[in-house]
């Protein structure tokens, strides 16, 4: 991401989470050695912003901190490429770890982590303020035969767009 894509990516932050980053979020993680905000585009349909991932890659872990797709692309895998592509990172800087929260009630974004390897390893009560909901912890170990089934090269991601 570049500070160009701040305008697309805030639409699709506030349409996707009820308490929304702001601008300065995201405009401050550009900043950090260790942050990273991939977003996805696809090339042959134009410019058009499809979603965004920002993690971080520190002590040999990879943190999820925001994900999201709009509604209107959902169910197309880009999700899935943009966590991928960020644990792909991450497993190349030498994290073997990932973990990310996510709302208890969020079944759809569960199911998505966990087909990709990762489990619930504790929650963390009142986590989120609106409406008042845990957040289930979940954990990824990125093994040898985790790398070599599910790190490819996906396609239609990166983090600087003409």
């Amino acid at each position: 991401m570049t500070s160009a894509d701040l305008p697309e990516v805030m639409a699709i932050e506030l349409e996707c989470h009820v308490e929304p980053w702001h601008e300065q979020f995201f405009l401050d993680e550009l900043d950090k050695d260790h942050s990273r905000i991939l977003v996805a585009r696809d090339p042959n349909a134009g410019p058009e912003l499809l979603g965004y991932i920002c993690c971080w890659f520190v002590a040999g872990e990879v943190q999820v901190f925001n994900l999201a797709v709009p509604v209107a692309q959902r169910h197309r895998g880009i999700g899935r490429t943009l966590l991928l592509t960020a644990l792909g990172e991450g497993y190349g800087r030498g994290a073997r770890i990932a973990l990310l929260e996510v709302r208890r009630g969020n079944a759809v974004a569960q199911a998505l982590y966990s087909s990709l390897g990762f489990k619930p390893v504790g929650t963390r009560p009142n986590y989120y303020g609106t409406p008042a909901e845990p957040a289930v912890l979940m954990e990824l170990e990125m093994t040898k035969s985790w790398k070599s089934r599910w790190l490819t090269s996906p396609q239609a991601v990166t983090d600087k767009e003409a």
